[in-house]
C-alpha cells in the first residue's frame, strides 16, 4: 500500500506511458519468480506496486490536464455551468469551482473556476445560465503565489468571467441531494440562532465562515483555532461517536448502529464535500465500522494509507494541497508523538485531565509547524494553549448541533434550546481565539520562528551547562545571547516626517485596499481606511497624524471602511463625508456607530460639494442622489473626488472604474489614482488620453486572488510614455510633495520621480 502511494505520488514528476509500464511490470515479475522467497523479491513486489501506483498516476494526470477550453481562451459566448463548490464572496467578486456544461452552443464537461460580479451569491448546485469570457488563471504574483498551479492542481485550467446569471435549476443525483441535505442541515443547526453565533456553529459544523467577520477569522488564524472552521477529520470521529452512542442510549443493537455510523458519515461526505481531511477519516471511519461488522481486525496505519490511496488515485496532485498534507501530519503525529508525550509529562506536576489534550495539541503542532511555514509563511505561537482551553467544548459544539437536527422536525422548542446553549459553547470558542489571538507575538513568520527556536535551544542547554565539569564564562556568554538577540531584533524607533511645507500625499500600503492621505499645513484628509488587518489608525499614528479634519468612506466595502472604526476610535475627527449607501456591511456599520458615539458630525457625500482646507480643495464629482439610492453596484455609486491644490489636480475615483468617470473627466489632472486596484478597463485608454496624467498610483495588495492589476492595465498604462505608475504592492507607500506646481514623488521601494512645473 505504501509503494502503490508512492507510486502515485511519483507521478508528478515523472510520467509513464502504458507500454513502458507494461515492460517494467514484466521484468519485476520475471525477478519475483527467479529469486523465490528471498528478502529481493519482497523489494521486488513494492517496486512493482510503485510502478503500478506510477502508471495509474500518470493516465489519471493525464486525464486531468486535458482541457478543450484551453482552445477557446479569450472568447465570449452563452454559457451554462453548475456551481459544485461553495461560492467565496468579496468585494469584487463572487468566485466557485463550477462544472461547465454548455459552451454556446457545444456541450462540455469540464471543471472551472467561476468569476461572477460583486453581489448575491447561488447556492451551491445551481444551474446557471449566463455570458461568459474565457481567461487563463494568472501566473505567478510578486508575492509568489501562483493561481494558475493552484488550479491546476485541482484539475482547472480555465477561468470563466460571467456578467448577470439567471438560476434555470438544481444539480440532480448524489449531488443534488448532498445539497438538499446541506441546505436542511444549515435551517435546522441553528434554529433561532443569529449573526456571530449562528456563524461560528455553521462554521465549526459545516466549514462555512462566511457569517464571521473577517477580524474574527483573523483571530482564528492568529490562535491556532482555525482548523475548527474548516471540515476536520475530527468532525467525523465525534459524529460517529455520537451516533453509536445515541444507538447505545436507545437500544439499538452494536450491529445496527455501526450501519447508521456508517451512513453518516456518507452523508457527511456529501453534506460538506471531497476534502482531503474529510475524506481521509471517511476511509478510516467506514473502513472500522466494516471490520467491526465483518469482525475483522483494525489497523489504523492501514485505514491512514487506503485514505491516502483514495485521494492520490482520485487526485496526484493533492500531495501538494495543504489540507492533505496537515491532515495525514496531525494524525501521524498522534499515532506517533502523543503516548511519548504523555509519558513525559508524567513527571510534570499537571493534572492527569490536562496530560492528554496537551500531548495531542503539542504532538500535532510539532509534526505541521515545517508544513505551515513552507505552505504559509506563518505559524500561531500559542496554539497548544488555545487548543487545550476549547478541546473540551469542541465535540459538544458537534455534537449538540447533530441533536438539534435530529430534534429541529420533531420538538422546534427543544431544538431551539439546545441551539442556545450551542451557540454559548461556540461563544467561548471565540473568547479563547480572540484572548489568545491578541497576545503579543501570537503568530510569527519564518525569521522570526528561527529565531525562537535558536533561544528556545539555548534556554534548554542552559541547565546543562551548569554542570561543574563546564566553565562558567560558556554559561554566561550563552545566556548573554538571548537579550543579545532581543536588542539585535528590537523594534526601530520611527521617525515622524516633520510637517509638510506644501501638499503631501501619501498613498497608504493597505494591501488589497484603499487609503489616501492628503496633508497640509492646515491639517489632514483621509479618503478611506483600508481593510481592518492594514492598521491604517497606526500608519496614521507613525505619520505623526493624530487629528483628521475629515475622514471621507468612499464606499461600503470593508477593503476601503473596515479600518475606518479604529481611526475613529483611534484619532480625533472633525467631519465624516460618507457614500450613504444602504449596506449590511459590518465594518461600515461599525465605523457609522463609532462617529454617532463620539459625535463626529456625518455629512453625505454628493455631487458639487465641495470641502476647503486652507488651499486644499476637494470636489465631489459624484454620486448625485438618484445614482447613490438605485444603483445596485456600490462600486458604481462611490464618491470620485478631485482633490486640487495651486495647479495640481488629482483624481481619486475609488473604485469607479471608466463607465462612471469618463463622463465626470471634464479635464485633464496631473495624478491619477488607478480605479478598483487596476482591474480591468475598457475605456481606460480613452480615460487617460482625456485626462493626460503625468502620474498613476495603483493601491493593490501583494499576490491578491483577484489578479490586479490585469494585465490589460498595466499594458494600457506603460503604452503612455510620459505616465509614471507606482504600485503599492512592489512600491510600498507612495507619497507626493507638491508646492501647487512642481510634483516629486517618492516611494519605500521604487525611485523617486521629479515633474517640474508646466
Amino acid at each position: 500500500m505504501t509503494a502503490l502511494c508512492l507510486g502515485l505520488a511519483l507521478a508528478n514528476a515523472l510520467r509513464l506511458d502504458v507500454s513502458a509500464a507494461a515492460i517494467g511490470a514484466l521484468v519485476l515479475v520475471a525477478g519475483m519468480a527467479l529469486y523465490g522467497r528471498s528478502r529481493l523479491r519482497l523489494f521486488l513486489i513494492a517496486l512493482l506496486f510503485a510502478l503500478l501506483g506510477l502508471a495509474i498516476g500518470s493516465l489519471r494526470l493525464s486525464s486531468l490536464d486535458r482541457s478543450p477550453l484551453t482552445a477557446h481562451i479569450g472568447e465570449s459566448a452563452p454559457a451554462r455551468v453548475v456551481v459544485t463548490g461553495p461560492p467565496r464572496v468579496s468585494s469584487y467578486a463572487v468566485s466557485a469551482v463550477g462544472q461547465i456544461e454548455h459552451f454556446g452552443r457545444k456541450p462540455l464537461h469540464e471543471r472551472i473556476w467561476l468569476r461572477l460580479p460583486p453581489g448575491k451569491k447561488p447556492p451551491i448546485g445551481a444551474v446557471l445560465e449566463l455570458s461568459v469570457k474565457l481567461e487563463l488563471p494568472q501566473g505567478p504574483s510578486s508575492s509568489g503565489f501562483d493561481q494558475r498551479a493552484w488550479l491546476a492542481r485541482q484539475g482547472i485550467h480555465v477561468v470563466l468571467r460571467g456578467g448577470p446569471w439567471h438560476l434555470v435549476s438544481r444539480r440532480g443525483g448524489l449531488g443534488g441531494f448532498g445539497d438538499r441535505l446541506r441546505e436542511r442541515l444549515a435551517r435546522d443547526l441553528v434554529p433561532g440562532l443569529k449573526g456571530e453565533r449562528r456563524g461560528l456553529v455553521l462554521g465549526f459544523v459545516l466549514g462555512e465562515d462566511d457569517g464571521l467577520s473577517d477580524g474574527l477569522r483573523q483571530s482564528f488564524r492568529r490562535s491556532g483555532l482555525y482548523h475548527l472552521l474548516a471540515v476536520s477529520g475530527q468532525n467525523i470521529a465525534f459524529l460517529v461517536a455520537g451516533v453509536l452512542g445515541i444507538a447505545w442510549l436507545c437500544g439499538i443493537p452494536r450491529g445496527l448502529g455501526e450501519v447508521l455510523a456508517l451512513t453518516t458519515i456518507v452523508a457527511y461526505v456529501l453534506v460538506v464535500g471531497w476534502q482531503p481531511s474529510v475524506v481521509r477519516a471517511a476511509v478510516a471511519g467506514g473502513l472500522a465500522s466494516l471490520a467491526w461488522l465483518a469482525a475483522r481486525p483494525r489497523d489504523r496505519w492501514y485505514f491512514l494509507l487506503l485514505g491516502a490511496l483514495t485521494l492520490l488515485v482520485w487526485n496526484p496532485r493533492s500531495v501538494f494541497d495543504a489540507g492533505f498534507q496537515l491532515s495525514f501530519a496531525a494524525v501521524i503525529a498522534i499515532f506517533v508523538l502523543v503516548k511519548p508525550l504523555e509519558r513525559l509529562l508524567e513527571k510534570t506536576p499537571l493534572p492527569p485531565a490536562l496530560r492528554a489534550p496537551i500531548a495531542v495539541s503539542a504532538g500535532c503542532t510539532l509534526m505541521t509547524t515545517p508544513i505551515m511555514v513552507f505552505q504559509f509563511g506563518k505559524v500561531p505561537v500559542y496554539g497548544v494553549l488555545a487548543n487545550v482551553a476549547v478541546e473540551p467544548v469542541v465535540p459538544l459544539v458537534l455534537l449538540l448541533g447533530l441533536a438539534c437536527a435530529l430534534l429541529a422536525p420533531l420538538a422546534p422548542p427543544a431544538a431551539r434550546a439546545l441551539a442556545y446553549l450551542n451557540g454559548l459553547l461556540a461563544a467561548y470558542i471565540a473568547f479563547w481565539a480572540r484572548l489568545v489571538g491578541a497576545l503579543p507575538g501570537a503568530q510569527v513568520g519564518r525569521a522570526h520562528l528561527l529565531r525562537l527556536l535558536l533561544v528556545v535551544f539555548f534556554l534548554a542547554l542552559w541547565p546543562f551547562l551548569l554542570r561543574p565539569r563546564l566553565p562558567r564564562l560558556a554559561v554566561l556568554v550563552l545566556t548573554a545571547l538571548i537579550p543579545l538577540w532581543g536588542w539585535q531584533n528590537r523594534p526601530c524607533p520611527v521617525s515622524i516626517p516633520p510637517p509638510p511645507a506644501g501638499l503631501r500625499v501619501s498613498f497608504l500600503d493597505v494591501g488589497e485596499g484603499d487609503s489616501t492621505l492628503l496633508q497640509t499645513k492646515d491639517g489632514a484628509v483621509l479618503i478611506d481606511a483600508g481593510p481592518p488587518e492594514a492598521g491604517v489608525a497606526g500608519q496614521l499614528r507613525r505619520l505623526g497624524v493624530r487629528r483628521l479634519e475629515v475622514l471621507l468612506l468612499s464606499h461600503p466595502h470593508r477593503d476601503h471602511v473596515g479600518g475606518a472604526a479604529e481611526v475613529l476610535r483611534k484619532l480625533d475627527v472633525g467631519l465624516v463625508v460618507d457614500s450613504g449607501i444602504k449596506s449590511g456591511d459590518s465594518e461600515e456599520t461599525a465605523a457609522l456607530d463609532e462617529a454617532a458615539r463620539r459625535r463626529v458630525p456625518l455629512k453625505l457625500g454628493r455631487a458639487g460639494e465641495e470641502l476647503d482646507l486652507g488651499d486644499l480643495r476637494l470636489r465631489i464629482l459624484s454620486p448625485t442622489d438618484d445614482s447613490a439610492n438605485t444603483s445596485g453596484d456600490a462600486n458604481e455609486a462611490a464618491i470620485v473626488v478631485v482633490a486640487s491644490y495651486g495647479s495640481v489636480d488629482l483624481l481619486l475615483p475609488a473604485d469607479a472604474e471608466s463607465p462612471f468617470t469618463l463622463p465626470l473627466a471634464t479635464q485633464p489632472v496631473e495624478v491619477y489614482k488607478v480605479a478598483h486596484h487596476g482591474s480591468a478597463d475598457e475605456g481606460l485608454p480613452q480615460l487617460l488620453e482625456r485626462l493626460d496624467p503625468g502620474i498613476a498610483i495603483i493601491s493593490v495588495g501583494r499576490g491578491n486572488d483577484y489578479g490586479h492589476p490585469t494585465p490589460s492595465t498595466l499594458a494600457t498604462l506603460a503604452a503612455d510614455s510620459k505616465l509614471s505608475v507606482f504600485r503599492t504592492d512592489q512600491a510600498g507607500r507612495v507619497t507626493l510633495e507638491s508646492d501647487g506646481c512642481a510634483m516629486t514623488v517618492e516611494a519605500q521601494h521604487a525611485q523617486a520621480v521629479s515633474l517640474p512645473c508646466g
